[in-house]
């Protein structure tokens, strides 16, 4: 019986010790950013290797695209509503000079139509349902965009 008694009693105290010592604390970010501090102390930057949000004045009609492409992305299914505006969100930038682009390309001579049998021609290899129906819906956002905004003047062509 105290063989028992003492077995528990040691059971107990160690498991005391393994909750004790599996205490973790949570210290607070002390600097701005993305860094590192190394085992010697240092803080050495990591900003370009995390994913920034991307910090673009928005005004003007770049302003409005960004505004006309989130309320254009909310008339497609659910997923791929999330899609869209995870995607405008995360890099606008990227999608303001996609609809640049294209305005670039229709004054060259391929016309806004064009750009879009090409989003078609493409979206053909996608198997996902939804990352076809994000990519079909992205390029008639943008293409719709784009004339209004780019390039009003090849609107009808």
């Amino acid at each position: 019986m105290l063989n028992r008694l003492r077995l528990t009693a040691t059971i107990a105290v160690m498991f005391i010790q393994l909750i004790a010592s599996n205490n973790k604390s949570a210290i607070a970010q002390e600097r701005e950013g993305c860094f590192l501090v190394n085992s010697a102390g240092e803080v050495i930057n990591l900003n370009q290797l995390c994913s920034p949000q991307e910090s673009i004045k928005l005004t003007g009609n770049d302003g409005k695209f960004i505004e006309d492409y989130k309320r254009l992305a909310k008339s497609y299914s659910p997923d791929a509503t999330n899609n869209l505006l995870q995607s405008i969100q995360s890099s606008p930038g990227q999608k303001i000079a996609a609809a640049k682009r294209m305005c670039a390309e229709a004054k060259a001579g391929v016309s806004l139509p064009e750009v879009k049998l090409r989003a078609i021609g493409q979206a053909a290899s996608i198997e996902n349902p939804i990352a076809k129906e994000s990519f079909l819906a992205d390029a008639d956002i943008s293409v719709t965009l784009a004339s209004n905004y780019y390039c009003p003047e090849l609107a009808n062509k």
